[in-house]
């Protein structure tokens, strides 16, 4: 009798075991099939939930699985010409993107949320929802777009993404973009031995277009003895793509950051410093594998010649803004942008915080209409227009007379509003816990150099500090702070004596005279 009993037990677990395992296969007599659509008909990232845990949309059409390691591969596979689904996986986690704002799903029955997102612009969504076998359904997903009509008068850009590029990708790669709501991409092609990240083209021919959007290509040159330069959008890349002994095949040095800007520039390319000075020294506050980092750079010299058009202040959800007000009062008008350092920053991060986006989770939003190319256009705003770094709120800043009139937007509540006058908060205005704009109208001190706004919005779990920074209005053209140009010639000098004693930094001595010549040039420059 106990023999018996045990085996209907486990007879009785064995069939309760394949009724799960059928019921999660998706059978067409326990499935439902499922019409997800944004309203306005848009392309949208969502995410799905079963009774609270992560759940794969199927079928998908177009899939990017994500391997996060040092020579970024990755090649987008599709299984039909005209693909409306793309998944993307990283860490064991999916991230899904309507590519025109709709799909259709089987699922098998149960209780669900979705979420959807869009850019920072629009405001997530959550809907819960019951399927029943045998049942067709249609979730609409209204997407808000919180900053109304102003929204088209920015264009947002990320100069720093890692992603192979086949000119048969370009269309699923707009739809992603779309989908972030990231007017401009900048795919960065670099070398690890290698090359990696692999663009098949480069300039305005080898630019994806769409309307309202671009991608560009350009390139990341790294030296762990200068640092990581980007540039941006030029017709050719410059080669070789990286130096030393850490990203080439040889140890020198050769060519240095100002050589390549100078051939970048002759090529039409945007220059600047990736990871602020290169190397992602970012101090007190920042990611640890970015605080802790050890680096040499030649920051200050290309500052001091006059080689760069930008660095990068807002990277992995940190704002080096400390370090950018040193430069701006040292005399330096440097233009600060954002970059994501996809997919690498990117990380472990997983499902968490899913309002940041994955392309553009901290953007450059240059004010400037598309016209026939979002790229071009980005690029001339970049150098001469208004410019804001954010992963959330928008900020404003306007002179009038001796005043200023600064104004905050998010959809969350907005905690501070400063006005930075020569890197000191001048005034500032508290948000009262509930406010999503914030607004205020003060004086400017007479002999104010440079005025800029920040604003910091409430943050959710998993998140990191949401802010947003207009870049500088310059009032003159001088030196803020004379102490600090002072201290950076000083560690400039540091940095030239350390170069001085590498012996492979330059093998050629007609190389290594120029390297030296420009060296004290600039720290002739920065001595003024």
């Amino acid at each position: 009798m106990m023999r018996f009993t045990r085996t209907r037990l486990l007879l009785g677990f064995a069939a309760l075991l394949a009724w799960a395992q059928f019921r999660e296969s998706g059978d067409p007599k326990l499935s439902a099939h499922l019409t997800l659509e944004a309203e306005p008909r848009m392309p949208v990232r969502v995410y799905l939930f079963k009774e609270g845990r992560p759940f794969r949309l199927s079928p998908v059409d177009a899939m990017l699985p994500l391997r996060i390691d040092l020579l970024y591969r990755e090649r987008m596979w599709v299984r039909s010409a005209d693909p409306t689904t793309l998944e993307v996986t990283a860490t064991d986690q999916s991230h899904f993107f309507l590519l025109k704002g709709r799909g259709e799903y089987e699922l098998p029955q149960g209780k669900y949320r979705v979420e959807a997102y869009r850019g920072l612009f629009y405001v997530p969504l959550s809907i819960e929802f019951e399927l029943k076998a045998g049942e067709s359904r249609r979730i609409a997903l209204p997407m808000k777009n919180w900053l109304g009509a102003e929204s088209r008068e920015w264009l947002s850009g990320d100069d720093h993404i890692h992603l192979v590029r086949a000119k048969q990708d370009d269309p699923i790669f707009l739809a992603w973009l779309q989908a972030e709501d990231l007017s401009v991409a900048l795919f960065l092609q670099l070398q690890r031995q290698m090359d990696a990240a692999v663009q098949y083209g480069f300039g305005a021919e080898a630019e994806a277009k769409a309307s309202g959007y671009s991608i560009r290509s350009g390139h990341e040159s790294r030296s762990d003895l200068f640092g990581h330069i980007n540039l941006l959008g030029g017709r050719e890349p410059i080669r070789p793509l990286s130096v030393g002994g850490v990203y080439s095949n040889a140890p020198e040095g050769f060519p240095y950051p100002s050589f390549l800007f100078r051939k970048g520039r002759a090529v039409g390319a945007l220059t600047g410093y990736a990871h602020f000075d290169g190397g992602a020294h970012f101090g007190e506050g920042a990611p640890p594998r970015m605080r802790d980092a050890k680096n040499h750079s030649t920051l200050l010299m290309d500052l001091a010649l006059g080689n760069i058009d930008f660095i990068e202040v807002f990277q992995a959800g940190y704002l080096n803004d400390e370090r950018w007000y040193e430069l701006l009062n040292a005399g330096f008008e440097i233009r600060g942008i954002a970059g994501s350092d996809f997919p690498a920053a990117f990380g472990g991060r997983g499902l968490k915080g899913r309002f940041i986006p994955l392309l553009g989770p901290e953007r450059t939003l240059v004010r400037a209409k598309a016209g026939a190319s979002a790229y071009e256009a980005w690029a001339k705003g970049l150098r001469t227009g208004e410019v804001i770094v954010t992963n959330g709120p928008v900020v404003r800043l306007q002179m009038e007379g001796g005043k200023v009139v600064v104004s905050a937007q998010f959809f969350r509540p907005l905690t501070r509003l400063e006005v930075i006058a020569d890197g000191h908060v001048i005034a500032a205005k508290e948000g009262d816990g509930s406010a999503t704009q914030l607004t205020g109208v003060f004086a400017v001190p007479e002999s104010t150099v440079w005025v800029a706004a920040r604003v910091s919005a409430a943050t959710e779990e998993d998140e990191p500090a949401i802010r947003a920074h207009t870049n500088p209005q310059f009032l003159r053209h001088q030196v803020a702070n004379r102490a600090e140009r002072t201290d950076l010639a000083d560690d400039f000098a540091k940095e030239i004596d350390f170069y001085k004693t590498q012996p492979r930094l330059l093998d050629q001595k007609e190389q290594r005279q120029m390297f030296f010549r420009e060296a004290d040039a600039a720290l002739s420059k920065l001595r003024q």
